[in-house]
């Protein structure tokens, strides 16, 4: 592949705490990049302080896990549609920390051109995103509104 094919790529971020509406999120960006070139990476964040650290080992294993049988689960789901997943690679991450924070500074780390999740519920994290320098779309429908930035 050349590298001009790599970088005309887009980089959806998709943070995922294993709801509906991250769900509903990830189903939206892997639907969405059906048609064009994308990778897409699925976002944890373990809020609070890091303690104990083994935990938080077993914690991210677990938790990569999951997102991967999440990815597989719905690519099976969408061939049944007759839908062919076009995502190049889905990556899992996982952070500790504020998860508004996070999220930005994982967004500005991989160059993400779109944001994608579901609605914030936290006054703080809605309050941060009105404050970075993106766009902004509320897309509200029979099922729970997504945010995409």
């Amino acid at each position: 592949m050349s590298s001009s094919t790599a970088a005309a790529r887009k980089k959806f971020l998709v943070p995922f705490n294993f709801s509906r509406k991250s769900e509903m999120a990830l189903d939206f960006a892997l639907r969405y990049g059906a048609h064009i070139e994308v990778d897409i990476y699925m976002f944890h964040v373990f809020e609070g302080k890091a303690g104990d650290f083994r935990k938080l080992d077993r914690q991210n294993e677990e938790y990569l896990e999951r997102m991967k049988l999440t990815v597989n689960q719905w690519v099976e789901r969408a061939a049944q549609e007759g839908i062919n997943a076009q995502a190049h690679d889905v990556h899992r991450r996982v952070a500790n920390g504020k998860p508004g924070l996070e999220i930005l500074k994982m967004a500005g780390g991989i160059n993400a051109d779109m944001i994608i999740m579901g609605a914030p519920t936290s006054f703080g994290f809605r309050r941060l995103l009105s404050k970075t320098p993106c766009t902004t779309v509320l897309v509200k429908d029979k099922d729970p509104a997504f945010v995409v930035a």
